[in-house]
């Protein structure tokens, strides 16, 4: 079983209208689908978001899309909340989902938008599947591969960017108090636990924070 790390860049006529909105204004920093659930016999779809913006902007803005029946917006600190919403399935949506969903492929959570619109998204399944719902995508949509592998427990999980190295040595650190602030060990008492030298502890770590760092960025 092979995973598909991608984003996928839609043209503005066939996003969804707070993707246009986010792509145009800078009230939205970057949103992240958590939850999703379609009733196709019905064509509506829930979906539970989370959002770092201005919920005032956006809420005035997700007012006015049409295929929105219904939201709710719940605020988890300074520019940082949920939405709920309830939405009519779009034509355009069904067309690029179909390309996977054919295929017997799955779309994992988080989806991840960023500030330019972009669906950053992780797909799980066969290697020739995989290569085939990106020849298929609809015209116009671009797709950026970051990475393509075999599938593993840490898929979806900010730990998966790591290597079994840098998840050693940043276990070790933390139990010794590395990270506690103040500091509780030094990186050279770091270095010893681990038998290495102290450049190799500090590069091994410098990566994984980096690692970390760019999932929660959204960033490479």
């Amino acid at each position: 079983m092979r995973y598909l790390d991608v984003t996928i860049d839609q043209p503005p006529e066939s996003r969804h209208p707070m993707q246009q909105f986010i792509a145009e204004t800078d009230a939205v920093d970057r949103e992240e689908l958590l939850a999703w659930q379609r009733v196709p016999e019905r064509d509506v779809e829930y979906a539970l978001f989370f959002v770092e913006g201005d919920v005032d902007r956006y809420r005035k803005a997700i007012s006015t899309v049409d295929s929105v029946a219904e939201f709710r917006l719940a605020q988890v600190g300074d520019d940082r909340f949920h939405s709920f919403v309830v939405q009519e399935t779009r034509p355009a949506d069904v067309a690029w989902r179909a390309a996977f969903a054919e295929r017997g492929l799955v779309v994992t959570l988080p989806v991840s938008y960023d500030s330019a619109g972009r669906m950053r998204l992780r797909v799980v399944g066969s290697a020739v599947a995989l290569r085939d719902a990106l020849a298929d995508l609809p015209e116009g949509l671009t797709p950026t591969v970051h990475s393509v592998g075999e599938l593993d427990h840490r898929l979806g999980s900010a730990v998966s960017r790591l290597t079994a190295r840098q998840r050693e040595v940043l276990a070790v650190a933390f139990d010794a108090g590395y990270y506690e602030v103040p500091r509780e060990a030094s990186l050279d008492s770091v270095a010893d636990r681990l038998g290495c030298a102290r450049a190799t502890a500090s590069a091994h770590l410098r990566k994984a924070e980096r690692a970390l760092v760019a999932d929660a960025l959204g960033a490479e």
